[in-house]
């Protein structure tokens, strides 16, 4: 039968880390086998995202495809992303390949946000019934005091041009895009003879089309492989979510500090991946560098507890840790961006329920994890020692070396074996028995026959 041990799960936990870590950062090798390459796209827009629709562009320029098909489903999400999507479209665009196709499909699919802007700066867009594009409205974040106003209609302004370029560059009508970011305006695509988004020059063809493989066929697609994201660009949409990455980073530092009170390695080193995995998303995701201090100083101050001991500094490590997660969203991403964008304070990502859900839990939980710790602490010092020194005194063994008189010597006793001192020479073999221990070392004396 095979012992499983501490060490034995320890060195499987860092496998699999390992294996999901070089798995995760393979590149994607896709091989297009038509004229046409198509990538399905039916996410928010985050590093995974981009990482999927870059990579998808790069393959395509590598096998000598001219054109692409983009099928489009899309809340929004991050402005920096958006615009290193953009600036693969362009260049894409630039290098003869002018015909970049953004698909919005199927029915009930949608272009809002920064999906409206990508749609925009394709070659053409297309779209099914019951799809809609618009609501391109940015976010203003890191706003300083005193200057809302002024940053937020300079922001709504630099990002309506973005969009008036974008449009204006293939021929849509303009001024109805630039509707969608200083108004808001979405418009829809009910059926093809009632299709508002065509009617008012945002969007070039609507299609008759039930399915996005009626539309493809339609397109001169219909045998065209349909490429999804990869194992890559999945990790990098999941780890990126700075509200998971919260919760990581949170919940491996109490692991940690759990484990501090009653060692486990396991703990230790699922807290350590844990956290490691938040940072790893936090940089991926962009988040400002002042919110990762702040979350770092957080966690700093939940260590503290180990000194205090009376869920004060937990307590206050999980507040500022809370502040710094909020300032994800409210100070600018460090993510870099095309020069020629807009970037800067507009984003596309805003706090939701979620985030507020998370947020309760993370705060509650915090401070019933201190109570917790400071409970278990109080209770291991009141409880008694495992074992007690003194109960060897009494115990019969026999030396297992010479003694020398006031020398040391080894003996056994009770299956282990001890260092031992006397005042009387003994030989190796002798039954003694243990007067006293002072430290590691025992007292002996010969116990007569």
């Amino acid at each position: 039968m095979v012992k499983i041990t501490r060490q034995k799960i320890t060195l499987f936990l860092l496998v699999v880390f390992v294996f999901l870590m070089v798995q995760a950062s393979l590149p994607q090798k896709v091989h297009a086998q038509s004229s046409v390459y198509v990538a399905s796209l039916d996410q928010n827009i985050d590093p995974g995202a981009e990482d999927f629709v870059v990579s998808s562009i790069n393959d395509a320029t590598s096998s000598g495809i001219h054109n692409f098909i983009l099928i489009l489903n899309t809340n929004g999400g991050s402005g920096a992303n958006m615009e290193n999507i953009i600036s693969a479209i362009s260049n894409y665009e630039a290098n003869g390949n002018n015909n970049f196709t953004t698909l919005v499909a199927p029915s009930s699919a949608h272009a809002f946000s920064a999906g409206a802007y990508i749609a925009e700066s394709s070659s053409s867009i297309f779209m099914v019934p019951g799809t809609v594009i618009g609501s391109a409205t940015p976010i203003v974040s890191g706003i300083p005091t005193g200057e809302e106003n002024t940053t937020l209609t300079k922001d709504i302004n630099a990002f309506t041009q973005y969009m008036t370029a974008l449009t204006g560059s293939h021929g849509r009508n303009a001024t109805n895009a630039a509707l969608m970011v200083t108004h808001g305006v979405s418009y829809d695509c009910q059926t093809v003879p009632s299709c508002s988004a065509r009617q008012k020059g945002v969007v070039d063809q609507v299609l008759p089309a039930n399915s996005t493989q009626q539309a493809l066929t339609i397109m001169h697609a219909g045998d065209a492989t349909i490429h999804y994201p990869g194992t890559r660009s999945v990790f990098l949409s999941i780890i990126s979510d700075p509200n998971l990455d919260s919760i990581l980073f949170l919940a491996g530092v109490f692991a940690i500090l759990a484990d501090l009170y009653h060692p486990t390695i396991i703990f230790t080193v699922v807290g350590a991946a844990a956290i490691a995995l938040a940072l790893l998303g936090l940089g991926v995701f962009g988040a400002p560098i002042v919110s990762i201090i702040l979350m770092m100083i957080g966690a700093i101050f939940i260590f503290l507890e180990l000194k205090t001991h009376h869920g004060v500094s937990a307590i206050a490590g999980v507040i500022i840790f809370i502040v710094g997660f909020l300032l994800i969203f409210s100070l600018p991403s460090s993510t870099p961006a095309p020069s020629s964008a807009p970037s800067g304070s507009g984003t596309f990502i805003q706090i939701g329920v979620l985030t507020y859900t998370i947020l309760g839990i993370v705060g509650g939980g915090g401070v019933l994890g201190s109570i917790y710790l400071y409970r278990v602490r109080e209770t291991l010092m009141h409880r008694p020692p495992a074992q007690n020194p003194k109960a060897i005194i009494g115990k019969i063994g026999r030396l297992t070396s010479d003694l020398k008189a006031g020398g040391v010597a080894t003996a056994n006793i009770g299956a282990e074996d001890f260092t031992v001192s006397g005042s009387m020479d003994l030989p190796s073999g002798t039954r003694v028995r243990v007067k006293d221990i002072e430290g590691l070392r025992l007292t002996v004396e010969k116990v007569d026959s």
